[in-house]
């Protein structure tokens, strides 16, 4: 990963709540800025994508076959139409 440099300024009570979350979660205050951004914008790198699709995976949820989900999800939103 390549990184490029940045200045934040944060007012003090934001930069020690940073730095105690830092300290709990064994990162640095640079860690928690760049994974907030990623998250507040949307932007993941293909691994994290792909450590999701494994999470969700690991859930072993029933799921049928896609026939029968096609079904239920025009049932549900016909519903919803209704209500």
């Amino acid at each position: 990963m390549s990184l490029k440099k940045t200045t934040l300024l944060f007012e003090k009570d934001v930069y020690e709540k940073l730095k105690e979350k830092a300290k709990r979660e064994n990162v640095s205050i640079g860690g928690l800025v760049r994974e907030a951004v990623a998250t507040y914008y949307g932007i993941k790198n293909k691994e994290d994508r792909l450590k999701a699709l494994d999470k969700l995976k690991s859930l072993d949820l029933p799921a049928g076959d896609y026939e029968s989900m096609e079904e239920e999800i025009i049932k549900g939103a016909l519903s919803d139409k209704e209500n």
